[in-house]
């Protein structure tokens, strides 16, 4: 089983990327899935198909599925949902606003990905490509799993035995909702659901992500922020696909020129595809295969690209450590400096742009120094 998780910036191309990468694995022999979890659906624009919420299949060995949103909260979420409508219609909401209501924020999205982890169980499908959000919304997906771990370990626990104290006498006295046991249970069931779906996407022989960018500046800042954080929170990223490269010829190539180069060195050591511009729509099965084809040349869509990780962050007495993983690096005057959110390393010839977390935004480099011509280590205070 593999998993592929496309994602990039709103119109970057990603689920053209993710049906082309589809349909051309389904050509191959495998049995594949592409979910678009992207609110905005345009998969049956590009496969040219009505989708509906379950999975279709297109061709052979080729399925899709857009995924519903209400349909799906009231799959995973519904004895939750219908408990949280009841204690809102108890307050006084008329029967729509408590239907709208009930909806909790992050509902939809956990929705979305749950599909995910219930193709998995079932196991019917080889390779399951994953059309995802723009990567702002994939982004505040992160840090569900902390946050479940906390409800799952301390919060829903005593709630639970206090409930179970109390809901007798409350009966009595009030004719408020109260959570039966059914509800802590579809509520447990669906965290450690969220819980096993991450570990999941975690794990680098199962699940791979990939990005998608086009050469222009703020989409290289948007994707810069989405790979750092991602290799932070353990997502392994397996590849880079620079979308709409246009000819030498073409007078656009001169502005995309001087952005190509920055991707490049920004990203490295993990592999990039390059996928050109074709001035023609990329619709329907056969044209998806072609494009698919075209991306990946002679290799494998399915292959794991790259394993290992492009950077580690680590905290030691008071001391932030980053250490990037370089290759090739001539051994000449290092320089660093820091300009916003962007870390600028220079060595020589080389340059590269590094997309600073949080945690290092007011932190001064203190020393910087190549280990074993391997890893650039650089401490901040």
């Amino acid at each position: 089983m593999r998993i592929l998780l496309f994602t990039g910036k709103g119109g970057v191309g990603k689920t053209t990327l993710s049906a082309a990468t589809g349909a051309y694995l389904s050509e191959l022999g495998k049995k594949v899935l592409v979910v678009s979890v992207d609110p905005a659906h345009s998969l049956s624009d590009v496969l040219e198909i009505d989708i509906g919420p379950e999975p279709k299949k297109i061709f052979k060995n080729f399925y899709a599925q857009e995924i519903d949103v209400y349909y799906s909260i009231e799959k995973f979420w519904g004895v939750l949902k219908e408990y949280l409508k009841s204690l809102l219609k108890w307050q006084g909401m008329d029967e729509i606003m408590a239907e709208e209501m009930s909806i909790l924020p992050g509902m939809e999205e956990v929705s979305s990905f749950l599909w995910i982890n219930k193709h998995v169980k079932e196991a019917d499908f080889e390779v399951i490509i994953v059309d995802s959000a723009p990567t702002g919304e994939t982004l505040r997906f992160l840090g569900l799993p902390d946050a479940i771990s906390w409800w799952i370990t301390k919060i829903l626990p005593l709630q639970r035995k206090l409930m179970k104290f109390i809901r007798p006498a409350a009966k009595l006295v009030t004719d408020m909702p109260l959570p039966e046991e059914e509800t802590y249970d579809a509520l447990e069931d669906l965290f450690h659901q969220v819980y096993n779906l991450y570990y999941l996407l975690q794990n680098p022989q199962v699940s791979s992500v990939r990005l998608v960018i086009n050469p222009e500046k703020m989409v290289i800042k948007e994707t810069e922020k989405a790979f750092t954080y991602l290799h932070l929170f353990g997502f392994p990223v397996d590849a880079i696909f620079i979308n709409r490269i246009v000819t030498k010829e073409n007078p656009l190539y001169q502005i995309q020129e001087k952005y190509l180069d920055r991707i490049i060195k920004s990203f490295e050591p993990t592999p990039i595809f390059l996928v050109p511009q074709l001035f023609e729509e990329i619709l329907g099965y056969e044209k998806l295969k072609k494009f698919g084809k075209l991306i990946y040349q002679n290799k494998n869509p399915e292959e794991i690209f790259y394993k290992d990780k492009p950077f580690e962050l680590s905290e030691s007495n008071g001391f932030y450590i980053l250490k990037l993983f370089l290759k090739e690096v001539p051994q000449e005057k290092l320089e660093i400096y820091q300009k916003e959110e962007d870390l600028i390393i220079k060595i020589g010839n080389y340059k590269k742009h590094f997309f600073l977390p949080r945690s290092l935004l007011n932190k001064e480099v203190t020393k910087a120094s190549m280990k074993d011509n391997n890893y650039l280590e650089i401490v901040f205070k």
